[in-house]
């Protein structure tokens, strides 16, 4: 045998090797899947005819384990016919959903076959993907919502059961009053009322479009939340029209351009409505993340499950009945539009969200939340979270001076001027100062210093949702120091940032869920505390101590909460468009958010107004319910006396008025002497620098900037308005040429050398004879005051 011969019989047997092996996998393969689909086919679910519009309650609870709500899928759920759907919706559901739904016969194997080899090829083997109409209503129906193999397979002998019982247009009847659209809607007719308010059969192309892109992700694609999202979606489902042939291009661009009028209002007339939305946010976000089901919309709706919030219902339904009384809120409006508000608050101790607001009614099932979803300037409520507290951790103390004057900076190619939200400079203060009224130079200034990344890395570590990108981004001072940020920051967001300052530096991330079970009491989620140290201890409690100066003394006055130790800080955006009042006490912390929808401006609508008093009344209400002792000051923080002009210690010319005490870290306490006064000599009718006629000048310690830079332009001579209603001295001996001497002179004895004996002092008042010296025959001779005056111009 030649040795060609031998290689050819050696190849022939390793391709006989292979086969055999092949064979051997495809023969266990069918074996498995022979197997699993017996033992599948086994244990399909009672064939029970009425769950194809029924589901089971998933109940959630408050923090007190008390049932708060049921969510069922038939809540929001009006039975209608086929032949009410218009064509166009129906169209628009079969070419995006199950292009083949009346060539198949319930199970779309091309599709299966597909999504198979995107499975494996992406790892993911849970079976996704392909689910034909009637496979979909199988799934709701009959079946849980996790990814499994066994219930794919069960899922498709259902579909073919359905199939045999009932005709295409049952299936897909059945199916548009089943599935989900979102914001509580079930079923087409519900989803009609729910977004545009009009019955089923009365929706035009644009409108069953938008519609029928809902289902496949009813929480992304809420056009009350996502409007872009919404209409991205809505473009897909025309693309997938006009390759059915069901429109035509032209038309499909005529329904993407035609406007959209949604529903405006919707009195669901439902309690804890915002919390729960967000409860229901939430529990998807966990749901997806975790790939426990393959719907998690319908997991939430239908499959039963326990679900545990963090919500107070006290606290909860002190907030609703606060925003039904419109003495609460501003009454101006705007092009109709009233001003809208949020509010959420926290126990900052483990970031449980205790209650919020998402606007002044609750006005759509999963809508707009305002608490959690509008992101808005914060103005200068930013400053503790970005300027100060990043300040305090580098070093600098609350008594640390700069100068509160104009300021001017230039970036990039222009020069930006920072002004004060009030028209008052006020010289040299200290960061305790800059805090209590809200000073922005200093904050700009202070920023400088700090450095804007280590002020950017700071907010991101307190939860801001700040953007470094090339471009438009809040890496820099306009939106660190004075809030004007790239994107905005939410009330739910604010009130976990500033729950560090009351948590002793420790961030934890705010949440609603605290565990959730499946139908058969399965705990499938458990929250597990999230917290990261974002400042330390000491800045934390410095920060605070200079936030509460702002509530007792400051901006934030209307926010004091009697016998709870409060700190806070106000904010307002530029024109009035956002006010803001963010605050913390020993159990929680608040945010609370004021303005137009729209962006109008307000009628000068302070953060220390309307948002100040709505934080006094939910902290009152909740220190009712847990009232825990403020934190001590940490040991290494003491207490000192300082000059409020330098932040050194006081020195001889610092007055009383001037030295104060604070606190600071034991490694950073002054030890050099104030330098920053002098003594000056100052006019006290003008305020100016004292000049040589000005009568009664006064000594004073003064900085330099509270020196006037201008000298007395009052006393510039002894005039008639300076000597009337005065007293003067009248020199009786003639040898001085009857000068008049002024009582108020430093030294009337030494201003020409006249003898005492000779000095008779007079009260002049306008019109009055005066006593005047003759040197002609050395007799006093009465003239009136105006003569004088005119005659004896000065000495």
């Amino acid at each position: 045998m030649t040795s060609k011969e031998k290689k050819n019989k050696r190849a022939k047997r390793r391709s006989y090797s292979w086969l055999s092996t092949l064979l051997l996998i495809f023969l266990v393969a069918a074996g498995v899947g022979v197997g699993v689909l017996v033992y599948a086919a086994q244990n399909l679910p009672a064939w029970d005819p009425q769950q194809l519009s029924g589901a089971s309650t998933t109940f959630l609870y408050d923090d007190q384990g008390k049932v708060l709500a049921g969510l069922h899928a038939e809540q929001n759920r009006t039975e209608t016919s086929l032949n009410n759907v218009p064509p166009d919706l129906i169209n628009a559901f079969i070419a995006t959903e199950d292009q083949d739904f009346y060539r198949h016969h319930g199970v779309n194997f091309k599709g299966i076959v597909r999504a198979l080899l995107v499975n494996l090829q992406s790892g993911d083997l849970t079976g996704q993907g392909a689910s034909t109409i009637t496979q979909q209503l199988a799934r709701n129906a009959f079946l849980t919502f996790d990814k499994q193999w066994e219930r794919k397979i069960k899922e498709v002998l259902l579909a073919f059961k359905l199939e045999t019982h009932y005709s295409k247009d049952e299936i897909l009847s059945m199916y548009l009053n089943k599935i989900y659209f979102g914001a509580g809607a079930y079923g087409v007719q519900a989803a009609a009322n729910t977004y545009f308010g009009k019955d089923v059969s009365k929706l035009d192309l644009a409108e069953s479009s938008l519609l029928a892109g809902l289902p496949q992700s009813p929480n992304s694609y809420n056009p009350f939340q996502y409007y872009d999202r919404a209409k991205a979606r809505q473009q897909m489902v025309l693309k997938c029209m006009v390759d059915c042939n069901y429109i035509d291009q032209e038309t499909a661009q005529q329904a993407f351009e035609t406007p959209l009028v949604f529903k405006k209002s919707f009195n669901s007339g439902s309690r804890y409505g915002y919390f729960i939305d967000a409860v229901i946010d939430e529990t998807l976000d966990i749901l997806e993340a975790r790939e426990i089901y393959e719907d998690p919309n319908n997991a939430i709706y239908r499959s039963g499950l326990k679900i545990y919030t963090t919500m107070n219902a006290q606290l909860e339904s002190h907030a609703e009945e606060f925003f039904k009384n419109p003495a609460n809120f501003p009454s101006e409006q705007k092009n109709g539009e009233q001003i809208q508000c949020a509010m959420a608050l926290i126990d900052h101790s483990n970031g449980e969200v205790k209650a919020i607001m998402g606007g002044r009614s609750y006005e759509q099932r999963r809508g707009f939340n305002r608490a959690t979803n509008a992101l808005r300037q914060p103005g200068s409520s930013i400053k503790p979270l970005t300027v100060y507290a990043p300040a305090l951790e580098d070093g600098y103390m609350p008594f640390f001076t700069l100068i509160d004057e104009p300021i001017s900076i230039k970036v990039g190619n222009t020069i930006w001027s920072p002004k004060n939200y009030d028209p008052n400079y006020r010289g040299l203060i200290s960061m305790r100062t800059a805090v209590q009224w809200s000073v922005n130079t200093y904050a700009v200034q202070l920023l400088e210093k700090v450095g804007v990344r280590k002020s950017f890395d700071f907010g991101k570590s307190l939860g801001l949702d700040l953007v470094d990108t090339p471009g438009t981004n809040d890496l820099s001072l306009a939106p660190l120091s004075l809030g004007g940020l790239t994107r905005g920051a939410s009330p739910v967001q604010m009130a976990a940032a500033y729950g560090a300052f009351g948590n002793g530096g420790l961030y934890a991330k705010p949440h609603f869920v605290t565990r959730i079970l499946d139908a058969d009491g399965v705990e499938i989620y458990r929250f597990k505390p999230d917290y990261h140290r974002a400042m330390s201890e000491e800045t934390a409690w410095l920060m605070n101590s200079m936030l509460q100066t702002v509530v007792s003394s400051g901006t934030g006055t209307n926010a004091r909460v009697p016998g709870v130790q409060t700190g806070g800080k106000t904010g307002t955006s530029e024109e009035y468009k956002d006010s803001w009042f963010c605050g913390v006490t020993p159990g929680y912390s608040a945010a609370i958010w004021m303005g137009y929808d729209r962006e109008h401006t307000m009628n000068k609508v302070y953060g220390g107004s309307y948002p100040a008093r709505m934080f006094r009344s939910m902290m009152q209400k909740a220190h009712e319910i847990k009232n825990p002792k403020p934190r001590s000051m940490p040991a290494g923080i003491v207490s000192v006396s300082v000059c409020s002009k330098s932040g050194k210690l006081p020195a001889e010319l610092c007055s009383q008025e001037q030295i104060f005490s604070d606190y600071c870290l034991k490694n950073k306490v002054p030890t050099e002497i104030c330098d920053a006064h002098n003594m000056v000599s100052i006019c006290p009718e003008s305020g100016k620098l004292a000049g040589r006629y000005c009568p009664n000048p006064e000594m004073r310690s003064l900085t330099k900037d509270e020196t006037p830079t201008e000298k007395c332009d009052i006393h510039s001579d002894f005039s008639l308005p300076a000597l009337l209603n005065n007293e003067i001295y009248v020199c009786r001996d003639p040898r001085h040429n009857g000068k008049i001497y002024r009582a108020n002179l430093p030294n009337p004895l030494q201003s020409g050398g006249c003898p005492p004996e000779y000095l008779e002092k007079v009260i002049v008042e306008n019109g009055d004879s005066l006593p005047y010296c003759s040197l002609e025959d050395h007799q006093l001779k009465k003239k009136k005051a105006r003569e004088v005056f005119d005659d004896v111009i000065g000495l």
